[in-house]
This record gives structure tokens, sequence and C-alpha cells, in this order.
């Protein structure tokens, strides 16, 4: 007795205890939580700031980029106007753009729209006529007095540059993207120029109302912001990141970030008092969830009983229960689907859906909150459906449904319906991270039997909702059919012309940074039909990625490489190394290296004149795996080549266990030296790969600029425009002798 005693007050007294030590830690962290609540919500403000940042430059610059690239094709074809204009016309719907046009020297424009207009007096025609990429500030479009920016690039062809393609893109469109609530509808954005005027003013309703200029709207509306308009006209004049507290009715926070576009600056404003709405709710929330986390011990308790009982019960459901959301798996929806269209339905649509980027929540949250997210939708969409209408759970996020309705329009309406329940969803106390779904719907027709063919329209729908990213859903239509019979088209012709031998090697150089000499090059694959038509590596790579038919091609160019570099030797040119690319397709199959070096030892060609290049994402996939790979690679003697380094999630200590022999620095690295920061990441990079004894290529080197820098900082080798674009084997001998390798 006095044993069972002694053990009832240990429990108790260890109870006690416990008690105490939980009550004192959750004062302590409550003390600190209010201290430390009043610097996140700063932070916060900085990380929306920071995400809308990143959103406004990948439209304009993407945007540019886009204009660039139908610039360099309109300068690669040496078109008339009329066919320039056919091929503005036929890519303007691909694009955000309101209008393009086309101008030769004299500055008269014909544009997409049928008219012509003047543009020799603007900015923007003057600029690219001198071969500049330009984007303009907010202007009025003199055709009907709408705000809008104009992107502009320069059209050249072997004299010269002969004239400029330019795109106007509606401000209003700027409004829109940056319309997208936060701090649960208290927060808004501008942007702004260094001189406070107006580029894109904000639509909430607490904002500054049709203001024109932000330091005069600001010293209107309280005369506590004098001084604030002071602080900031100093912050902006520096171009300096930072926030400022002014007063409009209210105080409020104003954080100001540099766009690094124009002189832009991004705004973002949020109630002051919003700091102390959201300590109380983020202690209240700290309340809740210690009696939540009480109440979960006791429902884990009683759920262990059970557990074994529900195991056996799963199995007997395994095939048309799903386990995470206890609904439908997509085999059960499709036999419901399979009995439906027996009827003969005419009134019903099929939509599939998932999340973009699905994946992120589960790296940012975990994977439990990733599989709550999962939970919250299948019940918004159950909640949903009506009489007669249910939903499927397939892999990961993939959810598919089945609806009915009496005008199309009412389906969409539900699609936005459920998107706003699933965007309701509580993700996490400190985030305001945002879920997007996406839909693909399919309008079942009355003699539709096969259910199979019906997901797929659904799916193929979905897709191209997946790569458009400008709306919630699209509707199937036969032109997206026809689309993927052109891919399949092509991808038909790729194994054809691999027969025919249409594929064939470039060359683009690769220079000392100290001496400029050609030092090596970089052999890519081209499709030159019979015709003399160039096919872009952009279309028939990823088609013969996705087949596996890239494996061949690979093969191709090495053999193409090595029996070229055998007849350069015995021509008597001091040859230089050059290195091919490897698939992640190919590294798939270890045996390639038997085959690569059976054709080395047909050709003849010595082994140090041939290396092969790895992309840093390949790399990265399976890293082990490549180790062994690249160790027989090492053993028979080839250099190895990091491709596109910085180009994903890199990992610096990833280059102390692989063994590459040269890291290629991506382009976008190269771009950014001109920044304080890229600056420093460059150096660093460089100086780890030098302490590791790697030498380094600069790839995407497009500026004299540039490349003063990256030889500055003891870059090995230069690959770019800079000194040369990919060329065909004739030009690649002719650039080997002026550069005196002869």
């Amino acid at each position: 007795m006095m044993k069972i005693k002694g053990k009832w007050v240990f429990r108790v007294s260890y109870t006690i205890v416990l008690m105490i030590i939980v009550v004192i830690s959750f004062v302590w962290y409550s003390n600190i939580l209010k201290k430390e609540l009043g610097e996140l919500v700063r932070d916060t403000l900085k990380e929306v700031s920071n995400q809308n940042v990143l959103v406004v430059q990948k439209e304009i610059e993407g945007d540019l980029a886009a204009l660039t690239e139908i610039a360099e094709h309109i300068s690669s074809l040496q078109s008339s106007d009329d066919e320039i204009m056919d091929i503005l016309k036929e890519v303007l719907d691909r694009y955000p753009f309101k209008r393009m046009g086309f101008s030769r020297e004299d500055g008269i424009a014909q544009l997409t729209d049928d008219r012509i207009l003047d543009v020799a007096d603007t900015q923007y025609f003057k600029s690219s006529i001198k071969g500049e990429n330009y984007i303009s500030n907010i202007i009025l479009d003199s055709l009907d007095e709408e705000e809008i920016i104009v992107f502009s690039a320069p059209v050249r062809n072997r004299d010269g540059i002969i004239g400029i393609v330019f795109a106007s893109y509606r401000a209003e469109s700027l409004k829109e993207i940056l319309a997208v609530s936060s701090f649960e509808g208290e927060g808004y954005t501008y942007i702004i120029q260094s001189d406070g005027s107006k580029v894109v003013d904000s639509v909430s309703p607490t904002s500054f109302q049709h203001m024109s200029n932000m330091f005069n709207a600001m010293e209107k509306a309280d005369e506590r912001n004098d001084k604030v308009v002071d602080e900031l006209r100093h912050m902006l004049k520096n171009g300096r990141t930072g926030y400022v507290i002014f007063y409009n009715v209210i105080a409020k926070y104003m954080y100001v970030t540099p766009l690094d576009i124009n002189d832009w600056y991004l705004v973002d404003v949020v109630p002051v008092d919003f700091m102390e709405i959201t300590s109380n709710y983020i202690m209240g929330r700290t309340y809740v969830l210690c009696a939540i986390l009480l109440i979960v011990c006791v429902i884990i308790a009683v759920t262990l009983v059970w557990e074994e009982r529900r195991k056996k019960y799963e199995m007997q459901n395994l095939l048309y229960v799903d386990e995470l959301t206890g609904g439908s798996t997509l085999a059960k929806f499709k036999l419901d689907v399979k009995e439906r269209l027996k009827a003969h339905i005419d009134n019903a649509a099929i939509i599939e859906m998932d999340l973009d980027d699905f994946k992120l929540v589960n790296e940012l949250f975990g994977y439990d909150e990733g599989n709550h997210v999962l939970c919250h939708i299948w019940e918004t969409i159950k909640n949903n459906c009506g009489r007669d209408e249910f939903a499927g759970h397939g892999v990961s996020d993939h959810f598919v449904i089945l609806l009915y309705y009496a005008k199309k329009k009412e389906i969409e309406e539900k699609v936005l319906k459920i998107t706003e329940g699933i965007q309701s969803c509580f993700m996490n106390k400190d985030s305001e991270y945002i879920l997007n779904p996406v839909f693909g719907i399919y309008y079942v027709d009355k003699y539709d039997e096969d259910v199979d063919a019906v997901l797929d329209c659904a799916t193929l729908a979905h897709n191209y909702a997946k790569n458009d990213r400008n709306g919630v859903y699209k509707i199937y239509t036969n032109m997206m059919k026809e689309g993927i019979v052109e891919k399949k088209q092509l991808s038909d012709q790729i194994e054809h012309a691999y027969r025919n031998h249409e594929f064939v090697a470039y060359y683009q150089p690769k220079y000392d940074s100290k001496t400029q000499k050609l030092a090596g090059a970089e052999a890519l694959i081209r499709w030159r039909k019979p015709n003399g038509q160039m096919i872009s590596p952009g279309l028939f790579v990823p088609l013969a990625e996705e087949s596996g038919f890239v494996r061949k091609l690979d093969e191709y160019i090495f053999r193409e490489v090595c029996f070229a570099q055998k007849r350069w030797l015995d021509q008597g040119l001091s040859v230089v190394p050059i290195s091919v690319n490897l698939s992640r397709r190919h590294l798939e199959n270890p045996e390639f290296i038997d085959e690569y070096k059976k054709i080395l030892d047909e050709s003849g060609v010595p082994i140090e004149y041939i290396q092969l290049e790895i992309t840093e994402s390949a790399i990265l996939d399976k890293q082990d795996e490549l180790i062994a790979i690249m160790d027989k690679l090492h053993k028979l003697g080839f250099i190895i080549l990091m491709d596109d380094f910085g180009t994903g999630y890199s990992s610096l200590m990833m280059l102390k266990s692989v063994p590459v022999d040269v890291m290629k620095l991506d382009k976008s690295f190269v771009d950014d030296y001109n920044d304080v920061k890229g600056e420093q990441i460059i150096r660093r990079v460089m100086q780890m790969a030098q302490d590791l004894n790697i030498e380094v290529t600069a790839e995407g080197v497009e500026t004299q600029e540039q490349y003063e820098f990256l030889k500055s900082i003891d870059c090995n080798m230069i690959q770019g425009y800079y000194f040369a674009r990919p060329m065909p084997e004739d030009e690649y001998e002719k650039c080997m002798e002026k550069s005196g390798v002869k």
C-alpha cells in the first residue's frame, strides 16, 4: 500500500512540477512574443513587398524579353513590312500587349490594328533605333488617351539596325496585378517614381484616391507628414529600401522598395494599428492552440485503441475510398461517370483541378499542413456539389468533379465559388500564403461514352490553364486538341529528321579571359530542314526529352564532334576542347559510357579534346548515382563541366562532393554583376571555385562591361554573344583561323 501511495504522490508531484514549468514557459514565451510582434509586422511587410517586386519585375521584364525575342525572330527572317505585321498580329494574342507595331528608320510605324503612327519623336523610338531595349515610363496613348507603358527593341539585319518593334502595355494591368488583398484587406500598393510621381495608384478606398504625386498627397493629408515627406524624398533620392510612418486619417506604415525598372519604386502601405490587432489575434490563437493540443492528446490516446480496426476497414475500402479525405478515389469517380455516360447526359461538365505549385505548401509548411490543405479542398468541393453531383481525389493535389448545369455560365460561377472556398484555408498563423487552384472544364457531349476520353479533355484544358497562368480556369476547345496534334506531328518528325541527318552541330566558342584567344567551344544541336528552315531547339528538345529520344540526339552530336575534331587534327589545325551536353535522360542509363568510349575509339580523336557538360539540376536529382557515373568518366579521361550553375536550388556544399572540373556560371549571375549583392555573390562563388581548384566559364556574356568585370576577378573563360554566337561548322573553322589557333 505504501509503495502504491508513493507512486501516486510521485505522479501528482511530477504533474504539478510539469504544469508549473509549462506555465512559466508559457508566460516567458508570451512576453518574448509581445516584444517581437512589432518587428514581425515590419518583417512581414518587407516580405510582401519583396514578393510584389518580384511579381512586377517578372511581368515587365518577361514582356520585354518576349518582345526582344520577337525582334530577333524578325531579324533572322529578313521579311517585308507586310510579313512583319502578319507576324506581330499572329503573336499579339499570346502576350498581354494592347497593340504592337513596327517602324523602320523613318519613324513611321504600322500598328497591329492597321493604323499608321509617327513615332519618330518618341523616346522609345530614339533609344531602340540606337540598339537599345527600352521600357518607357507611364505615357498617354496618343490614339485613345489611355495610360500605357511602351516596350521597344531594335530589329537588325547584316548591315545594322533597320527599325524597331514596340508594344504598348496597359498601366491598368499593373494595377490589377497589385490589387491582390494583403494584411486581411487592410494593405494596398502603389508604384511611384523617385520624384513622387504616380506610376500606378491603388484601388483601395483607404488609399490616396486619384493622386498624381505621393509627396503632395501626403502633405495635403496631414501636416504631421511634412517631416515624413522629407525623409521619403531622401530615401528615394538615394535608392534606399525602408519604411516611414505617415498619417492619412490614421497612422500607417509605408514600405518602399526599388523596382530596378527605370526609377520606379514599389510602395506598400498597412495601418500601424494592424500590429496591435495582429498581436491580440496571435496571442488568442496561442491560448487556443494550447487547449487544442490538450484535446488532440486525448483524442490521440482514444484513437490508438481503434487504430488496428481502422486499418482493417481501410484495406477493405482502399480501392474506392480515398485514404486522406475519406471521399471517392479516382477509380470510384471513373466508375460513377461511366454509369452517367451510359444515360447520354448532355448538361454535365467534367472538371479537373489542382493547386498551382502545391509542392511549395509541403516544402514551406510541412506535409501535415499539405494534407490539411487537401482535406480542406475536398470539403470545399463536397459542399459545392449538389444532388447527383460528385467528385474524386487522384494523386497528390489532383481532384476531378462532375457538375450539372442549366446554363454553362453556372459551371464557371461554381468554379469561382470553389476557388474562394479553397483560398479561405487557414495555412499558418505567420503566413500570408494564398492557395491558387487551377481548373480545366469539359462540357460533356451527350454522345460521349469513353470516360477516359472525357477525362483527357478536361486534363487538356487543365494543362492549358496551368501553362497560361492568366486565369483560374480554361474551357476545352477543339483548338487545344489541334495543338496537341501539332506537337505530336513535330514529335513524329524528329525521328525522321534523325534518320535523314537533318540535325547538325553548331559551335559556340569560349575565349580565354586574359588573352582573348580561342580556348574551347560548346557543341549545340540544331535542326535544319532540307528547305533550309531552322526549327528552334526550344520546340524539339523538350519533346525529345519527354519521349527519351534525346539520348539518341546526345549520342549523335557526340559522334559528330568526335569525328569533326579528328578531321581538324588531320588537317593540321591545333584544335581546342569542345564540350558536349549530356541530358538528364542520358544519365539515367550508365551503359552510355561504354558506347561513348566506343565512338571515341572509332573516331581516333584524343579524349582531351572532348569534354562533357552536365546541368546543375541533373546533378541535384540523383547525386549519389551521378557521382559514380562521373568517377567512371574521369577514369576514362573526360573533363566534366557543370552547366547552368545557379539556376536551380544550388547547394554550395554540393561542389565539395561532386567531382566537376569546370563550373559554368549561368547568365543570370552575369546579368547581376553591376548589382551590389549580385557582384558580391559572383565574387564569392568565383573565390570558392578557385579554392576548390575548379575552373570557371561565364555564360551569356554580352557586353564589354561584363567581360571586364569577369576578367578582373580571374574568371578563366568567357562564352557569350560578346565574342561569338553559336555558328555552323564552316564558320567555326574560320573562327579558329581568325583567332590564330591554326
